[in-house]
This record gives structure tokens, sequence and C-alpha cells, in this order.
């Protein structure tokens, strides 16, 4: 299957907001749930089903059969956005979900400094990763999405399509193989210039993988919001001349996007598998290393987590000197909150 991004909405501001509103009502609860979801969004007017919105909407949308409960769906669907950025986890019951320390930043600590919100944002885009403990994303084997596509956009010259997004991102299965990245810009470059060869290789992908093209644009939505998200700040949206046969939709990378993916070409992008041999205690520590050096990334003043940085770097020598992993919080590519099994958040002073 290819890569699949949940689609509730491709706003990113708009996802922070609903994911704020979420947070206020559920903050002081041991854990919250999809129906407790669907009616704060209902009650806040975030959300309507068969043409009612409130308490109507409610009714309306209600199914024995929750696959077939709009709002039931829709509020899952955010629940995979917010567990794939690390905002919130499940409890023991895949279906009850708790708010995890990225999630209270977003929903509080950082809601009057935009800059912070935008720079931790930024982080826990570019941490998604799969596989994770937190959601599924079935028939993929390994990737990191968001470092791949500003590195792929990058390769291309600053310039992608949704199109190519699909060729030379939602495509790709395994992101750890030898000479992936490289076959991947390959793919877009070859058919640059020639639309129908494009065309055909997105149907090849839609074939290879009994889905319809359409279906696969729409796995684009995600992305293709990020990218052009002003909070975000990686690119932009624009009609352009001489990529294909006249003038075609693009996405194009600011200054921000292009050095974005110059860190992150050499940056140590860590996998949860590489950890495995490290002790519980070990893997804390690089847990909370983890988890400050994206706090120092989005913004935060290093002065206040520069003793955290310092113990936190010390516990988890073993693992920085074992990976090759400078001392330097922009080396690093890792989230806890994406990517560590529970047990290690439990030992992390961090969580």
């Amino acid at each position: 299957m290819p890569l699949r991004f949940p689609n509730p909405g491709s706003d990113i501001s708009r996802l922070v907001h609903i994911y704020r509103l979420i947070y206020v009502a559920t903050k002081d609860s041991d854990h919250f749930n999809l129906d407790e979801m669907s009616q704060i969004l209902t009650t806040h007017r975030q959300a309507s089903s068969r043409g009612a919105v409130g308490a109507e909407a409610l009714t309306r949308s209600n199914e024995v059969d929750r696959s077939r409960d709009p709002l039931f769906n829709q509020s899952k669907s955010y629940s995979e956005v917010f567990r794939m950025l690390g905002w919130i986890r499940p409890t023991e019951r895949r279906a009850d979900f708790r708010h995890t320390i990225l999630g209270e930043m977003i929903g509080e600590e950082f809601v009057q400094d935009e800059r912070l919100t935008n720079g931790l944002l930024r982080e826990c885009l570019l941490s998604i990763c799969f596989p994770n403990p937190a959601t599924e994303n079935v028939g993929i084997t390994n990737h990191r999405p968001m470092s791949w596509l500003l590195r792929l956009a990058a390769s291309l010259d600053g310039v992608i399509t949704r199109h190519e997004m699909i060729v030379g991102l939602l495509a790709v299965e395994d992101d750890l193989l030898d000479g992936a990245f490289e076959d991947a810009v390959d793919r877009v470059k070859r058919a640059r210039g020639h639309r129908h060869s494009l065309k055909d290789l997105v149907k090849a992908e839609a074939k290879r993988f009994s889905i319809k093209v359409v279906t696969l644009e729409n796995y684009t939505r995600f992305p293709v919001g990020v990218l052009k998200s002003s909070d975000i700040g990686w690119a932009s949206s624009d009609r352009l001349s001489g990529l294909y046969e006249g003038p075609t939709e693009a996405l194009v990378l600011s200054p921000l996007g292009l050095d974005t993916a110059r860190r992150l070409a050499v940056a140590r992008d860590v996998r949860e598998g590489e950890l495995s041999d490290f002790t519980l205690e070990q893997r804390a520590a690089f847990a909370n290393y983890g988890y400050y050096a994206m706090m120092a990334r989005s913004g935060v003043d290093p002065a206040t987590i520069n003793e955290q940085l310092v113990t936190s770097r010390t516990g988890a020598y073993a693992i920085l000197d074992r990976l090759a992993i400078p001392d330097d919080v922009d080396a690093l590519l890792y989230s806890p909150f994406q990517q560590a099994p529970q047990d290690v958040l439990n030992e992390a002073s961090a969580e």
C-alpha cells in the first residue's frame, strides 16, 4: 500500500485550532475518546453532519455501525493526525487517548507565542515517522515522510508538484533502502517536461496498489497543505512555466524550506530499531535529549533548558557515541513522542 496521510483537512492552522479546543476540554481528564472529541467539535461548530451543526449534528450522525457515522470517522481522522504529530497517544485501550508533553506545549504552553508554536509544529512535522507505537500505516516498512519530501523537493530544483509527490513520496515503502532516495529523484526528473510521462507513472502506481488515481491525489492533501501553510513557511504555491507543457501548479520551496532541507540532509535520522540493544535507562535519557533538542530547535531559549540538555546527553552518551551523533541539537532528527515505546517514555523524566 502507498504512504497514506489522514485527511480531516489540509489547513494546518485550523488543525492546531481544533487540537487546542480538544486539549482545553480534556486536559484535566485521565483520558478521552472519539465520542468526546465529536462532542467538542460540534459544540464549537467545528464539525457538521448531514446538514446539521451542534447537538443536532450528533443526533443525525449517530449510527450503530460506527464506520458509517460521519462525526465518528471525522474525529478518528483528527486523532490519526494528532497521534502522527506526537500530541496524543493511545492508552491501554486503543480508542482512548492521553495528551503528551508535545501536545501540552501546542495546546497550552505556547498559545501566546506564535513563533514557538510554529517552531514546534515544524519539528513535529519533520519527526513524523513510520512505524511508530501511536499510529499505523499499513504497507509501509520505514518512512520519515516530511523530511523526505523537503529533501526531494530540494533535489528537484526546489520545486515539486502534487503528482510528483505521488511518484516520489507516496510510492516509497522503505526509505532506508540503499539508493531509494536517488531512485525517487530520478523517477521524477525523467518525467519532467512530459506531462503524459508523469501521468503514466501515477496511473502505474494506482494500478500497483489497486486503487484509483483520485485516491492517491487525496493522500497528497496533507503534505500539500503543510507546504502551502504560511505558518510553516517552507514553500508557496505558484503556476510555473517550463516545468511541463503549459503552466503548472507547483510548490516552490522558500529560503527556510531550502535551509531546512540542507540541515536534514546531514542530520542523524535515528529510527527506533537502532536503539533496541541499549538499556531502558539509556533509551530514556536519549528520549529526554531528543525532546529537549526539539525544544531548542523550536526556538525555546537555550539558557532555560541547557541543564536538561547536558544531563540527558550525559545519560545517553553510549547511544550518542555509537550512533556518531555530534553535540549539536541541529544534528539530530528524533522525537520520542513519535517513536519511542511507552515504557521508555514512562522512564524518561521529560514524560
